[in-house]
């Protein structure tokens, strides 16, 4: 199982729960916006690379978590707030069910 720090799945979750909050729509969607270009820079790592190491894997789990947080900009974009909600829902269920979250090792 590959692993995603704490803090990457804390901040899924936190976007969700800001969502609640209209105030809180534009930051919500930049801090997606953000997570998109992280996801983006970790495929393109993981392409420039060999399939060594289950490379490959990774790249596709990459590739939905990326098509995912898309849908949810789309939703925001389109006032469709609770598709979003929904959309980072299933993000994070998704990466509940494909990565260990790393724990300190002290």
């Amino acid at each position: 199982m590959f692993m995603i720090s704490k803090e990457a799945m804390e901040k899924a979750m936190d976007i969700k729960q800001k969502l609640a909050n209209p105030a809180e729509k534009g930051e919500c969607l930049t801090d997606i916006e953000h997570m998109i270009e992280v996801k983006q820079s970790h495929l393109w790592r993981a392409d420039v690379g060999s399939c060594a190491g289950g490379l490959c894997a990774i790249a596709g789990l990459i590739g939905i978590e990326i098509g995912i947080l898309q849908d949810a900009t789309e939703a925001l974009k389109n006032g469709n707030d609770g598709k979003a909600a929904s959309l980072l829902e299933e993000y994070i269920s998704f990466l509940k069910e494909h990565y260990e979250v790393e724990r300190p090792s002290y």
